[in-house]
């Protein structure tokens, strides 16, 4: 029987909130809604591709699932649809980077690389996933809350799930963590090639992340 490389535990939570009337003499706000309370200044969208080329131990005959070890290479090109742009403006059109008055085209590095190596305890699998190359500092955060200087990465895993048998999250910030790139490479066991899609979002105010 083969076993699951990796499983994904889903926790289902559910809020109950009491009802509460509305008497006499209540008063209500007349204050607009903010429809911009992130300061976001405008977002971008990426399409994702690449190259995976596999490591070792290769994944075992009676096993399933992700198996990311090896090597992950990927690039970014502008997605030109406005499908995953947001309105952060309230006023029911795109809020592309360039396009927006005073911003530019969301900015990118010319590769991505990361590489997953992964052991048995007897407990289960372990990966450990190491970041290749890039000008960014292995955490945002210093251990008494203050930032790092310098661009950062804020997350890499990999999971099972996605549009393919893994995905990939990269996070990263900007040196004045005013710019914010979420890549989501997927790739599958036996595949060579990398596809995803990854979202870039600008904001007026530096970010904690």
């Amino acid at each position: 029987m083969a076993q699951k490389a990796g499983a994904r535990v889903l926790f289902s939570v559910t809020f109950l909130t009491a009802a509460v009337g509305c008497g006499e003499g209540d008063e209500t706000s007349n204050e607009p809604i903010d429809p911009n309370p992130l300061e976001i200044a405008c977002t971008d969208a990426f399409k994702v591709t690449g190259s995976y080329t596999a490591g070792t131990p290769a994944r075992p005959v009676d096993v399933e699932g992700c198996w990311p070890v090896g090597t992950w290479t990927f690039q970014l090109a502008l997605d030109p649809t406005d499908d995953a742009i947001l309105d952060v403006t309230g006023d029911s059109l795109p809020d592309r980077c360039g396009k927006v008055p005073g911003t530019t085209a969301a900015t990118f590095e010319s590769n991505y690389s990361f590489s997953v190596t992964r052991t048995d305890d007897g407990t289960g699998f372990q990966d450990s996933i190491t970041m290749n190359g890039g000008a960014f500092q292995s955490k945002c955060a210093n251990d008494d809350g203050s930032q790092t200087t310098g661009a950062c990465l804020f997350r890499l895993k990999v999971s099972e799930g996605g549009g393919a048998e893994c995905e990939g999250v990269l996070e990263l910030y900007s040196a004045d963590r005013k710019e914010y790139w979420n890549l989501h490479p997927e790739q599958t066991t036996g595949v060579a090639s990398i596809s995803g899609f990854g979202e870039f979002t600008r904001y007026n105010v530096a970010q904690k992340p």
